[in-house]
């Protein structure tokens, strides 16, 4: 199959591994424009960019949209067809002018990371780990998520706030909502998958309750936890699953798909993190079995693999 944007590799991987980047997906000089059009939203909160003491906030969550000439230069055509490459041309229920490098759409929401859980040995958390879509009712061929876009806007380095992302967890999560078929609200469908599977269970067990325990992982060493989550691990069902840490520079964006296990990372490069999220919804449910011309999408595709269906 003919991508636009993606190669043949990149799809494979979005699809065994759940994720894949798209470097300059937008210009690096309008990310960066971006982001000096937030640092100006966020000094009415008293953040200012040129005064390092007002950083307080380890997370400084931005719960906005924004549209801007700045933003609007950001819906590139590269962009737009990344995300077609894996959703299907056409196939996207976003506001687009198809043959015009025209797209519109806010952006947001912000979750600014200044240095959250900087106080604590860097480490696989067991907090915060869930797959998006609070705003709907849960089924394998949702079509409400599409993908979930991270829009980089500042530099990510290791260590540096990236999001953390479970490998393969998105083969869990289709297995698991197929056996749903009546459909399930998304934090109970999370609570049920994490206790059900035990490689899940063990990543997202929290211990104890302190409030400033950034990670959850009360006494545990973070150095086991990072050799025992970043390393491979194969389920009884022959899944591969391991936890990375994405880095990426401004203009990049990361195409997750909609399954994938993420939570946010602890940030000790004393450079703010900004990114926001972006949904893709479809046009319609995705299409698993009987498809004309068997045009399926890579997002389907995947799920069909899962399922058996291919």
């Amino acid at each position: 199959m003919a991508y636009k944007v993606l190669t043949e590799a990149e799809v494979e991987q979005f699809m065994e591994l759940g994720w894949v980047k798209v470097e300059e997906a937008f210009s690096r000089a309008d990310a960066l424009a971006c982001q000096d059009y937030l640092w100006e939203q966020i000094r009415s909160r008293g953040v200012a960019k040129e005064d390092r003491a007002t950083w307080t906030t380890p997370m400084l969550w931005v719960q906005e949209a924004y549209r801007s000439p700045e933003f609007d230069r950001c819906n590139t055509q590269r962009l737009a067809d990344a995300i077609e490459d894996l959703i299907g041309e056409g196939r996207w229920a976003e506001n687009r002018v198809y043959g015009r490098d025209e797209i519109t759409g806010t952006w947001g929401w912000w979750p600014v990371n200044f240095s959250y859980g900087g106080h604590q040995p860097w480490s696989i958390p067991a907090k915060g780990w869930h797959w998006d879509g609070v705003h709907f009712r849960h089924y394998v061929d949702s079509p409400d998520q599409g993908l979930l876009c991270l829009c980089i806007f500042s530099e990510i380095g290791p260590h540096g706030g990236g999001t953390l992302v479970a490998e393969g967890s998105h083969k869990l999560v289709a297995k698991f909502l197929e056996k749903h078929p009546e459909g399930m609200e998304s934090q109970r469908a999370i609570d049920t998958l994490n206790l059900e599977h035990p490689w899940l269970k063990e990543l997202t067990s929290v211990v104890g309750d302190d409030k400033d325990d950034f990670l959850g992982i009360g006494d545990a060493s973070p150095e086991a936890r990072i050799d025992k989550f970043m390393n491979w691990h194969m389920d009884e069902d022959g899944v591969r699953l391991r936890v990375i840490e994405t880095t990426a520079s401004p203009g990049d964006v990361i195409l997750c798909h909609p399954f994938l296990y993420h939570t946010p990372s602890q940030n000790h490069s004393g450079v703010p993190r900004f990114m926001c999220n972006r949904t893709t919804p479809l046009r319609e449910r995705m299409q698993l079995m009987g498809r004309a011309g068997g045009n399926y999408s890579p997002l389907e595709q995947s799920v069909r693999r899962v399922l058996g269906c291919v």
